[in-house]
């Protein structure tokens, strides 16, 4: 495993510096705007925009590196994001910043794309798991460094132009990498009908998670900011809901590899509204409770996107990439979606991420809780949890394909539950 990871350290390495400046604008962009005197619900379109561009990027990416190959594209989705961002910075202009936030999603989408297909082709089978992990950790924390960043006291112009010097050095240690590129990114395929035919819990899940952390992601420092938080303890705010999420991760993961997956996603779901219930009645705007409830609610959303996409694999005769393609695309339109409702929600009250989050997992908890009562289907295999984030369906093939690819090619994985509950599909 050390030789394994050592010889995927450039790759890594441009991940992690590329990552720290991505983390930087996902807080900078939203705070300058604040700083224009914009409303929020016109942040909110400029976060949806994002998220577009980001569904795009998965859809289009993959034709475009089968013609020209890993670091080209590479290469080009960092200029193409770098002046995007710069592009933000020289202009105040609404329409122009939709464009170019667009860009951006579609860039960091299939900048993901090409750091996970190609981790993915150097990783054998029996190392994939261990590197997915080290994969995620290194992510989200150069995602939370980044958002530390914003406390450096060196104006929006100074905070754009580290954001864009972080991208580009990205490019270095891939850029003077000797390792051959791999093989063609598979194209996305699914149907959403025949999806949701699969598993109704995980397509509606991976929906409302994506509703309540695209919102989080879009608007973070403008509800941070609605809270009366300064600029450097928005970039706190950030941070300690992503380690929540990190932090959660795993330990619910190992619980729905031993009983229903269901029962998880419920649970998650009415902690989660709980907090936010509780959030909103002591509507305190103190630091240390405002951190607290974000680090909860984080621990107890992220996890749905791998939750669902481990439930939607289990019981299926569609192939991991086929369901893991449309889980993505479902939190990819609850991602769409949040920034436009809590931005509206935000002109009445300051509470409007919590008001979100529990009425939108309020309604999960009550679907799931329905479908375990009326859908009583035992499985007969099970998608062992393999935690990850929602960047693209290439994280999903290089997390799932270990387990399919050690049985024969006509069957999936039989792992037999003969202690606890069996899950339902």
């Amino acid at each position: 495993m050390p030789t394994l990871l050592k010889s995927m350290f450039s790759l890594l390495f441009s991940a992690a510096i590329l990552l720290v400046g991505h983390g930087l604008q996902l807080t900078v962009v939203p705070l300058y705007a604040i700083s224009l005197g914009w409303e929020a619900d016109l942040i909110g379109y400029i976060g949806s925009s994002y998220f577009l561009g980001f569904v795009l990027g998965c859809l289009t990416v993959p034709r475009l590196v089968a013609r020209v190959g890993h670091i080209r594209v590479f290469t080009v989705l960092i200029a193409l994001f770098t002046s995007s961002l710069l592009f933000i910075g020289l202009v105040d202009n609404f329409v122009l910043w939709l464009v170019a936030r667009c860009l951006i999603g579609w860039g960091i989408a299939g900048i993901y794309m090409v750091i996970e297909s190609w981790l993915n082709d150097k990783t054998s089978v029996e190392y994939r798991g261990s590197v997915l992990s080290v994969y995620t950790v290194i992510s989200l924390s150069a995602i939370c460094v980044g958002q530390l960043l914003v406390g450096f006291d060196l104006g929006y112009a100074g905070l754009f132009m580290l954001a864009a010097a972080l991208l580009v050095l990205g490019i270095v240690p891939v850029g003077l990498t000797r390792r051959a590129a791999p093989q063609p990114i598979p194209a996305v395929s699914f149907s959403f009908r025949r999806l949701f035919a699969v598993s109704q819990v995980a397509m509606v899940g991976a929906f409302f998670g994506g509703l309540v952390t695209g919102g989080f992601w879009a608007l973070g420092p403008v509800i941070a900011d609605a809270n009366q938080l300064s600029a450097g303890q928005v970039g706190v705010f950030m941070a300690v809901t992503i380690l929540g999420g990190t932090a959660l991760q795993l330990p619910v993961g190992r619980l729905s590899d031993r009983i229903d997956r269901r029962y998880v996603i419920t649970g998650l779901a009415v902690v989660a509204v709980l907090t936010s219930i509780t959030a909103i009645t002591l509507d305190s705007r103190t630091p240390e409770v405002i951190y607290v409830t974000m680090f909860l609610l984080g621990g107890l959303s992220f996890p749905l996107y791998s939750l669902c996409l481990a439930h939607a694999n289990d019981n299926t005769d569609l192939s991991i990439m086929e369901v893991g393609s449309g889980v993505l695309m479902m939190n990819s339109v609850g991602s769409i979606l949040g920034p436009l409702i809590v931005s509206f929600l935000l002109g009445y009250t300051h509470m409007a991420l919590f008001v979100v989050s529990g009425v939108a997992l309020s309604i999960l908890a009550c679907w799931t809780l329905y479908r375990i009562r009326f859908h009583d289907v035992a499985r007969e295999h099970y998608e062992p949890f393999v935690s990850m984030r929602s960047t693209t369906q290439e994280v999903v093939e290089m997390g799932l394909e270990s387990e399919e690819s050690e049985e024969p090619s006509d069957m999936k994985v039989q792992t037999k539950n003969t202690d606890e509950s069996l899950n339902k599909s």
